[in-house]
């Protein structure tokens, strides 16, 4: 039988605050009497989210790929040296392949909005002025970045039109935030830590049925980015994609729809709208089989593990996975310089 303790735990939180401690006890009833029957799938049409029990917990038994997800695993001897100056570690670029690096990257946000993720959108916060530091001392060649955020509903406190599913985030909890000098996304020619703070501080009032794929595949997709429409000039067709998803919950958790399709679908998806696979980074801060950081027996403190999220960061070849519980992002984000150092050491034109 599948270990469904975290998610149920994690879930019926949720529940006590919608219904009460009586529907509590009857979520637990059912759970304890019936979890055989538990279909986590359903409403999903997607079969390879959850492998079978006999199998590691990433693996998605569907491609063939065995391999874990790159996970945070603490500093490297490379991530661990650090520039002359004392500013963010600095990473070797190996003197016997082509030197093609990117010249242009746009980072994507996807933050859980959800009413649990108060502490996790704080860390998130903390840990961005030594993330984008880290990424410029290293991009040696990049020189334009474009930065935004998006929720995992239809976030309502976006101006409208905007109030859709993957709408950059312009308005937060904070107030008033942009539009910024390039549009509804950050740039270097914006103050880069108030400009995230205020867009990545976007609350808990969000719906409990995440969809954190379906948002960052809007984000980046067509509609959005028209002439016209509430992303445009966002993604570039010649820049590095890295996307960043933050959550405590998988897309498509138990009781919820999620997004559309499974892992497999929304890599597709990604890379189709892309166009190149290693032109994308993968990255997530979610929640991870023990032992983690995660706290579940304190309500809005623990996190269900992301089975879908993490092998669908497994797919990709620059990809790493981290623990949303842990009380402080630096050393993930620290370890991810490299992956993205990688991409765009190796970044092929379209």
């Amino acid at each position: 039988m599948l270990n469904v303790v975290p998610v149920v735990a994690h879930r019926v939180r949720r529940l006590a605050q919608l219904a009460g401690l009586l529907s509590v006890v009857a979520a637990l009833g059912v759970v304890s009497a019936g979890c055989q029957q538990i279909n986590y799938g359903e409403g999903n049409n997607d079969d390879d989210w959850q492998p079978p029990p006999q199998d590691p917990w990433w693996e998605d038994t569907d491609s063939g790929n065995d391999s874990p997800p790159h996970e945070d695993a603490g500093s490297s001897d490379e991530s661990d040296e650090s520039t002359d100056d004392g500013g963010p570690p600095k990473l070797d670029t190996p003197s016997d392949k082509p030197d093609t690096p990117c010249t242009v990257v746009d980072l994507l946000f996807v933050i859980d909005n959800s009413n649990s993720m108060s502490a996790e959108q704080a860390n998130l916060i903390a840990s961005f002025d030594g993330f984008i530091a880290g990424i410029q001392a290293n991009l040696d060649e990049a020189n334009d970045y474009h930065i935004g955020v998006v929720t995992t509903d239809a976030y309502a406190l976006n101006d409208p039109p905007c109030q859709e599913l993957g709408a950059l985030v312009t308005s937060s909890a904070g107030g008033s935030c942009g539009p910024w000098t390039a549009g509804r996304f950050i740039s270097l020619a914006d103050e880069l830590a108030p400009a995230f703070t205020c867009a990545a501080n976007i609350g808990g009032n969000g719906d409990t049925d995440e969809h954190q794929l379906e948002a960052a595949l809007r984000a980046i997709g067509p509609e959005l980015g028209a002439p016209g429409g509430c992303n445009e000039g966002f993604i570039r067709d010649d820049a590095l994609l890295v996307l960043i998803v933050i959550t405590d919950e998988d897309d498509g958790a138990m009781f919820d729809q999620g997004s559309p399709g499974g892992p497999s679908d929304w890599f597709a998806q990604l890379v189709a709208r892309k166009g190149i696979e290693s032109n994308i980074v993968m990255l997530a801060l979610g929640g991870l089989p023990p032992p983690n950081a995660c706290n579940n027996a304190v309500p809005f403190e623990g996190a269900q593990i992301t089975y879908r999220i993490s092998q669908l960061v497994n797919k990709f070849s620059y990809g790493q996975m981290g623990d949303v519980c842990a009380d402080d992002y630096s050393a993930f984000f620290s370890n991810a310089l490299e992956v993205i150092h990688d991409a765009c050491n190796n970044f092929t034109e379209g």
